[in-house]
């Protein structure tokens, strides 16, 4: 199985939106791989995401490529097979973004879930920047 997963050190080279707060659904934003299995995924919003339907749509497309890359090779050679304690999908999204939004990634974590990883949502504080 493969995922339309890009990794590369020139983000803007695969952003197949770069106006929207989720300029490419294929890229990998951050990956942390665990020494005892497993990883963290995160996905970045670093503006604020608008509960429109083009936005959804763009997230859970994002985390459903997540979910797919899970069950690939590349990613079991290196992180093992994911378990909903050994791996998760971190959100980390605009405190300014509709909470309409949050809704959605509270309504995503038994479909997460259900495919052996953790939803998890970090708020950005627009402050700390």
């Amino acid at each position: 199985m493969t995922a339309p997963i890009v990794k590369h050190g020139e983000w803007e080279v695969g952003y197949d939106d770069p106006s929207h707060p989720i300029p490419s659904i294929y890229a990998l934003d951050i990956e942390v791989v665990k020494k005892t299995g497993g990883s963290d995924l995160t996905i970045i919003i670093g503006s604020p995401l608008l509960a429109d339907e083009r936005s959804q749509r763009r997230l859970l497309d994002k985390i459903r490529i997540y979910l797919k890359y899970l069950k690939t090779e590349e990613f079991q050679s290196h992180s093992g097979i994911a378990t909903t304690e050994n791996t998760s999908i971190i959100v980390k999204i605009h405190s300014g973004s509709d909470a309409a939004i949050f809704d959605l990634l509270e309504k995503c974590k038994p479909w997460v879930k259900a495919n052996a990883a953790s939803l998890k949502m970090e708020i950005l504080d627009q402050r700390s920047r």
